[in-house]
């Protein structure tokens, strides 16, 4: 990570790779916010498990067979504006590119630390013609036990995993068993629940959310194997219904928000 951006403000610091445009660790008032795995290898090119990574233009796996996630999480973005507290990153078509999904684009993301952590994500169509895309800002959060966390806020929405019925949720999502839930509309505001303390993750634009935690099944995932208790994926973005299209010269805006803090009583 020693091309890693080092954000600092009076509330916390993080650190943001080039590579991907991805947070790779965060800590608010002390406590660290964002999961990177101790067996994640950080090689150019390849992504690295935690932090904050980008997919884009299309989330989880294609039905081409293309690399899952995109291609935005792999490849080198230019950094556009950089202060102490703030930096501003974008990434535009290439050759490289092209060959997986053959748009003119131009995609920024503006990442500032305060009391909370803010990612501001704009998409610009450069084509001739109208194009459509899906994407996810993957969040990992360190977490002090995962089977023991609960998400709130998705009661009432749809909820998909790959095997079954596509139902409506009702009440707290449970992490105790293996999950992969997918909800294609969701509320703006979510809660992690972990122990005492409580991570809120906000959306304004971001449609979507994922919760993800392969529990005993990560043992053979090389990155992760007897780590995963350790962390919790609460994603936001635009995925399946909520995909956007964008006409010619047509920009997407959005913005995510990730706070930690204790939990009130009562």
């Amino acid at each position: 990570m020693d091309d890693c951006i080092e954000l600092i403000s009076a509330h916390g610091r993080a650190r943001v790779s080039r590579q991907g445009a991805q947070v790779m660790e965060a800590e608010i008032g002390g406590q660290p916010l964002l999961w990177l795995s101790p067996l994640a290898s950080i090689e150019a090119g390849k992504p690295v498990r935690g932090g904050v990574p980008v997919c884009f233009p299309w989330f989880g796996k294609h039905p081409d067979g293309l690399p899952a996630h995109g291609f935005a999480r792999n490849q080198d973005w230019v950094v556009q504006a950089q202060q102490a507290d703030r930096v501003v990153l974008s990434l535009q078509d290439s050759p490289e590119g092209r060959a997986l999904w053959p748009h003119a684009f131009r995609l920024e993301l503006a990442i500032s630390l305060d009391e909370r952590l803010q990612f501001d994500l704009s998409v610009e169509n450069l084509d001739t013609q109208p194009f459509s895309f899906s994407y996810a800002l993957h969040s990992y959060f360190a977490v002090t036990d995962s089977r023991q966390c609960t998400v709130e806020g998705l009661s009432g929405r749809l909820r998909r995993e790959v095997g079954h019925v596509t139902t409506p949720h009702h009440g707290t999502v449970l992490l105790d068993q293996p999950i992969d839930a997918v909800f294609e509309t969701a509320a703006g505001t979510l809660q992690l629940l972990d122990g005492q303390r409580e991570i809120v993750v906000g959306g304004e634009g971001m449609r979507s959310a994922v919760v993800w935690n392969p529990g005993m099944h990560a043992e053979g995932i090389a990155d992760i194997g007897p780590h995963w208790t350790e962390y919790v994926c609460l994603e936001r973005g635009n995925i399946g219904v909520a995909a956007v299209m964008l006409a010619p010269a047509g920009r997407h805006v959005a913005s995510m928000w990730l706070e930690s803090r204790l939990r009130q009583p009562g």
